[in-house]
């Protein structure tokens, strides 16, 4: 590999675009404003997460530039230096708290620069420079104190498409979970809120569903306290479908409780909506912390659901793990009722929300859950319901531990192509044996 030099980002962007460092006017409807959560080391686009909106107008005159496709968005606080590139065609613009960077392309490959900004290196240079106690950020006047690694202009694409090659695969996996978990949604909501096939039914039309499946609703519909319900089903109390499972935390002051074998689950750890499922922890302890706690070991496919501060996060448990007390595990009392338990406490989300309390943070407790009342289905339909979504379920559980080996590849590889300790050749070959 070629010698390389260190130039500071300022000299290897053309332009910088930001919204002012404030926040700008927004609007029922429009177009998309992107936010710092939108920006996630693990994605090479943003996404659209509880996006607002700015009108026409706003877009048109309040704001300085906007970015193009291929520009790098560089988030500035709360989380500085995360990255990520702005698409083509792009639908959005960016709000305050981000930058976008336009490279110079006759000094540096785009794609370089958004993997050297992603470099181990690179990063913990950017945590150096951080400011503020509570909320860190990261000047945009000392983009010209970052220096970045720039070796030739070969090895800079090559490392470039190396880092964009791994990086759309996990994008497109991604993608293909976002589609299978809107599929299992969508099946939750159509049997056990809109009660589809019940009204198809009722109304002499096609279910659409095989016959052993159709046979399972009923139909008519019945009054309840929920309203009209399938006729047969019956309206109880969540925690008569569910088992309530309480967390905990060891002692932090001891060693021997931390850092073993069984994951341990915190809020944070919370995956993106589409994912469902946690597969890794940031934190672990061990049995001799287990056992000197007040979590029990929560079973694969058990549904976590934040109670504390951040109310309403849920998951599912993707291995046998441990949690903190700010949660809840939730299992299912159906025998392979465990996704039909995952999209039932996901549809009462907001009603859990609305009812939770506390003066300091809020806090959703038993007594909350009990005081919720759902539609308690026949075992079969559960079981028929479980069948379809746990087949959807288990495909984006797979693409996860796919992306989980596909990003360690990827990450454990970047600074090494960087220092020239691998071979571009080699690296390549590497992305040939995982067929990317």
């Amino acid at each position: 590999m070629s010698e390389f030099e260190y130039v500071s980002l300022s000299n290897l962007v053309e332009e910088i675009i930001d919204n002012r460092g404030r926040t700008c006017p927004t609007s029922e409807q429009g177009i998309p404003l992107i936010a710092t959560n939108c920006v996630k080391e693990d994605r090479i686009y943003p996404t659209h997460e509880k996006v607002r909106y700015v009108s026409d107008e706003t877009y048109g005159e309040w704001f300085r530039g906007h970015p193009i496709p291929g520009d790098i968005l560089f988030v500035n606080k709360g989380s500085p230096g995360r990255v990520c590139l702005v698409p083509d065609p792009i639908d959005f613009c960016i709000a305050q708290d981000m930058v976008a960077l336009r490279a110079n392309k006759r000094l540096v490959c785009p794609q370089y620069l958004f993997a050297a900004l992603r470099s181990p290196q690179v990063k913990a240079s950017i945590d150096n420079m951080n400011v503020g106690t509570m909320i860190p950020h990261f000047k945009k006047g000392d983009f010209d104190k970052l220096l970045i690694p720039v070796p030739g202009r070969g090895e800079q694409e090559s490392i470039g498409n190396i880092y964009y090659s791994f990086s759309l695969a996990i994008d497109n996996k991604c993608k293909t979970n976002e589609t299978l978990e809107a599929m299992a949604k969508a099946l939750f909501k159509s049997w056990f809120v809109d009660f589809d096939p019940v009204r198809s039914k009722a109304e002499g039309r096609p279910t659409g569903l095989p016959a052993e499946i159709s046979d399972l609703f009923p139909d008519s519909f019945e009054d309840s306290e929920l309203g009209e319900i399938p006729s047969g089903w019956e309206c109880c109390s969540f925690t008569q479908l569910v088992e309530v499972i309480s967390g905990g935390t060891p002692k932090t002051s001891i060693d021997e409780y931390w850092n073993g074998s069984v994951n341990w689950f915190s809020v944070v750890d919370s995956p993106s909506s589409s994912d469902c499922w946690v597969i890794q922890t940031e934190k672990s302890i061990t049995q001799q912390g287990l056992n000197n706690c007040s979590s029990k070991l929560l079973s694969t496919g058990t549904t976590i659901i934040s109670a504390r501060g951040t109310v309403g996060k849920v998951c599912l448990a993707g291995q046998d793990m441990a949690m903190n007390q700010s949660c809840y595990g939730l299992r299912s009392k159906a025998a392979n009722g465990e996704y039909f338990c995952f999209y039932l406490t996901k549809s009462l989300v907001e009603i859990l929300e609305a009812r939770a309390h506390g003066s300091v943070f809020s806090t959703i407790t038993r007594d909350t859950l009990d005081g919720v009342s759902t539609i308690s289905p026949p075992l079969e339909v559960i079981q028929s319901f479980n069948g379809i979504a746990g087949a959807l379920l288990a495909k984006i559980k797979n693409n996860l531990e796919d992306n989980r080996i596909m990003g360690n590849q990827r990450d454990a590889l970047l600074p090494k192509l960087i220092s020239g300790e691998i071979r571009i050749p080699d690296a390549e070959k590497m992305l040939e044996e995982v067929g990317i």
